[in-house]
C-alpha cells in the first residue's frame, strides 16, 4: 500500500465516521450554540473545502468545487456572514463530504511529490510543501473537526 493509498483509506474512514456522527444532528444543522462561531452546516462545508484548498489550491489548480465555497467555508468564515447567499444545503454538503473526498484522491494521483509553487504555513506552524505533506495534515485537520463536532453534538442537546 502506497502512502497515498494509506492516506485515502484513513481519510475515507474518518469521513464515513464523521458522516455517521452528524446524520442524527442534521435537524439542528443551522443552530449556532451560544459561545460558538459556527454550526454543523458550516463544518460540513469546511471539511469539503479545506482539503481541496490545501492540495489542489496550493498546486495552483482549480478546486473542483464552486468558488463561493471558500467565501462561505474557509478558515475564519461564519454562517453569520452568509446573509441571503444561496449556500449549498447541509444535506448536499454531507453527500459531498465523502464523494468529493474520494474524487480528490483520484484528482491528485501522480501529483503527490510535485512541490507547491509556494510553501504554505498552517496556523499551527506546519509548512505544507507538497501534496505528500498536505494529506497527513488534512487528516489531522479532520480529527480537530471531529472533536469539534462531538462537542457541538453535546452543545445541541
Amino acid at each position: 500500500m502506497t502512502p497515498t493509498d494509506l492516506s485515502k483509506y484513513q481519510t475515507m474512514m474518518y469521513r464515513h465516521f464523521i458522516a455517521e456522527i452528524v446524520k442524527p444532528m442534521m435537524p439542528h444543522a443551522e443552530v449556532i450554540p451560544a459561545g460558538w462561531n459556527n454550526n454543523l452546516h458550516w463544518h460540513l462545508g469546511h471539511l469539503v473545502t479545506v482539503p481541496r484548498a490545501l492540495t489542489l489550491g496550493l498546486l495552483g489548480e482549480p478546486l473542483g468545487i464552486p468558488d463561493d465555497y471558500r467565501k462561505w467555508f474557509a478558515k475564519g468564515t461564519s454562517p453569520a456572514t452568509w446573509g441571503d447567499d444561496p449556500v449549498p444545503s447541509a444535506e448536499h454538503l454531507l453527500r459531498e463530504l465523502t464523494g468529493k473526498s474520494e474524487a480528490l484522491f483520484d484528482e491528485l494521483a501522480g501529483k503527490e511529490d510535485v512541490p507547491f509553487p509556494k510553501t504554505y504555513t498552517v496556523t499551527i506552524g506546519i509548512d505544507l510543501t507538497s501534496v505528500a505533506v498536505a494529506l497527513p495534515f488534512s487528516m489531522s485537520h479532520d480529527g480537530i473537526h471531529l472533536g469539534l463536532l462531538l462537542a457541538l453534538r453535546r452543545a445541541l442537546k
